[in-house]
């Protein structure tokens, strides 16, 4: 599902009135339609009592509008409704006037913040089952008004079931950062395509439950505007996995070589490669340093182990390289980096892997920081490159502040991406995946129990076996994620956040593929 910034959609709705000849109105109607729809849901799973009295907050602009066609309609189911405006009445104008005083005839009471205070919306919310915030579109940015800040602290402390439209008042929905206060929603209907900032930061935790009403809105109406953000959703990755042919073999499956560990790092090494076999690869081979190999032999059954020339470090050096190298000729794809360590011998070793290896290439870890002071390698890829950096290693890569990189989370993938020509898959809460064509997924699966030493390693082995099988990079990239992400939930539920570790998340990899459509 396509996601956009508010000014996109802001354009999405011109080019639908002028282009397509959808009056705005119309558009209106079909948010409070949906809006409607949702509310029933909430009536009909027993969220809400059968005899509703609703509270409905509207703004002065078409989100206050939205709220108004809102009260009509369920004014007309029979139910109790108050209206409550925040703000001058008088600047009510275009399709939020015609909702307005389309209440104003049905005798709705309509209570204005600059006639009755503040005061009379205790009275009007303690009664209330439902409370509906129209208050603040996504047209929203900065500071909120001091009254505002005292309606959202009002409408907190109720604890009613609360549904926002389009975006919770206060939240920034292009950022999902929240800068004093923000409406808490049990549910967020968002009106066309989700907002960004709906689902990334802060933004789950105010919105509560997503819904999308999409307006009628035309798909061509966002081609035409070059929207190519999306939302990772299963019936997408659906379509990427799918079940086996009955005539297939091992070699169908791909070949993956794992160029990892080191001496005591050992695990890292081992939880990719099992990562990358329960994710379907037909043969994974593992080399690593020649100190490392006894602790790796063995240890995996159905692991085809090699022991690289180390000197004696327990560490990949100049030596490996070519060993390396050749291995990878007969491999699908290479993922290097877990657990090799930082050292002047990695680091002549990731690189000239990095200008040399004609293989797909997914760089994570310690392959990522041997990098990180001449990142410009990258550029002499001769094939596609997937870098799986954590926020930190993300800030090393660009000499920056791994605070700057969490709130730029979006912007600092794509602009990697694009610079460097590779797939950026940047982890963390709601992990972004970027194209160096542009086009960016932001993933919805996965929870904190995930941070957890080797978790990352997990996702490496994932992304590669997924290239092995065939798959585009980009769309390896997206699946491998959404699949780790759906994996930890499952792990979650069985150990909880605070016990599970990143052997719980490879257990649940193949029943989550199964569940996904791929027998």
């Amino acid at each position: 599902m396509r996601v956009c910034l508010s000014e996109e959609m802001r354009k999405a709705d011109i080019v639908s009135i002028n282009d397509y000849n959808i009056p705005g109105i119309v558009l209106m109607e079909n948010a409070a339609l949906g809006i409607v729809n949702e509310i029933e849901k909430e009536l009909n799973n027993g969220k809400l009592p059968q005899e509703v009295h609703a509270c409905i907050i509207c703004g002065t602009g078409n989100n206050g509008g939205d709220g108004f066609a809102v009260a009509r309609h369920l004014v007309s189911k029979s139910w109790h409704v108050e209206v409550y405006i925040c703000g001058d009445v008088n600047k009510i104008k275009g399709d939020a006037l015609i909702n307005l005083n389309i209440i104003k005839k049905l005798n709705i009471p309509i209570y204005c913040m600059e006639d009755c205070g503040i005061e009379v919306l205790d009275k009007i919310l303690i009664k209330s089952d439902l409370i509906v915030d129209g208050i603040l579109g996504t047209g929203f940015k900065g500071k909120l008004k001091s009254n505002i800040e005292t309606i959202i602290e009002k409408i907190n402390k109720q604890q009613k079931f609360v549904i926002s439209i389009d975006n919770p008042t206060g939240l920034n929905c292009d950022t999902g950062l929240v800068e004093t206060i923000c409406i808490k929603a049990n549910k967020t209907v968002t009106l066309g395509l989700p907002k960004i900032g709906l689902i990334i930061n802060e933004g789950p935790h105010y919105c509560g439950e997503l819904s999308v009403c999409g307006l009628s809105i035309p798909d061509p109406v966002y081609e035409s505007l070059g929207i190519k953000r999306y939302m990772t959703q299963e019936d997408y990755i659906k379509n990427l996995i799918k079940p086996r042919k009955l005539h297939s073999h091992k070699g169908s499956f791909g070949r993956v070589l794992i160029a990892a560990g080191s001496k005591g790092m050992e695990g890292a090494a081992l939880l990719a490669a099992r990562a990358a076999i329960r994710s379907g690869a037909g043969i994974v081979e593992l080399a690593v340093p020649q100190g490392a190999f006894e602790a790796v032999r063995g240890a995996i059954p159905t692991l085809i182990t090699n022991g690289l020339d180390d000197d004696g470090e327990g560490c990949f050096t100049d030596e490996s390289i070519e060993e390396i190298l050749s291995t990878s000729e007969k491999a699908s794809v290479l993922l290097m980096g877990p657990g090799i360590r930082n050292n002047p011998h990695t680091k002549e070793v990731v690189s000239e892997v990095i200008t040399k290896c004609h293989k797909p290439l997914i760089l994570d870890a310690d392959g990522l920081n041997a990098i990180c002071q001449i990142p410009e390698v990258l550029l002499e890829r001769p094939e596609e490159t997937i870098i799986t950096p954590h926020p930190g290693e993300m800030a090393r890569l660009l000499n920056t502040s791994t605070v700057e990189v969490q709130n730029n989370r979006l912007e600092t993938a794509e602009s990697f991406a694009k610079k460097y020509n590779v797939h950026v898959v940047l982890k963390g809460h709601r992990t972004i995946i970027a194209s160096p064509l542009g086009e960016t997924w932001i993933n919805t699966t996965g929870n904190p129990g995930m941070a957890t030493a080797g978790s990352g390693d997990v996702l490496g082995g994932v992304i590669a076996s997924f290239i092995a099988q065939g798959m585009e990079p980009m769309k390896a990239a997206i699946s491998g994620v959404y699949i780790h992400g759906a994996a930890g939930d499952r792990a979650a539920e069985k150990y909880g956040q605070w016990g599970m570790v990143a052997t719980d998340i490879i257990k649940y990899i193949p029943h989550t593929i199964m569940d996904i459509g791929g027998m």
